[in-house]
């Protein structure tokens, strides 16, 4: 399967639960609400959302959140840590 994206788009990857860093990236970049450039851009978060970070619900969350809010302009992909073997071995199982 070939996504197909049109630009202008942000692309964020490998976030691994790290909240702090998903938030200074929007500080840095624009953030995706009503009050940044979501009109703007299109989100594409390329997985590895969970795991090696503290955050890892939060940033799901946050994400999950942000597509129920925006389903057009944020496009989530799901990484190899969205599986059940690397979620067990990082300990977001638990």
């Amino acid at each position: 399967m070939v996504l197909r994206v049109d630009a202008p788009v942000k692309v964020f990857g490998d976030i691994h639960g790290q909240y702090q860093d998903l938030m200074r990236f929007f500080d840095l970049w624009g953030t995706p609400d009503e009050n940044g450039d979501i009109e703007s851009y299109d989100y594409l978060f390329l997985g590895d959302y969970v795991d090696r970070g503290n955050f890892s619900i939060e940033v799901l969350l946050l994400l999950i959140c942000m597509k129920l809010a925006r389903p057009k302009q944020v496009i989530m992909l799901r990484g190899n840590h969205e599986c059940r073997q690397l979620t067990s071995y990082f300990n977001f199982r638990q």
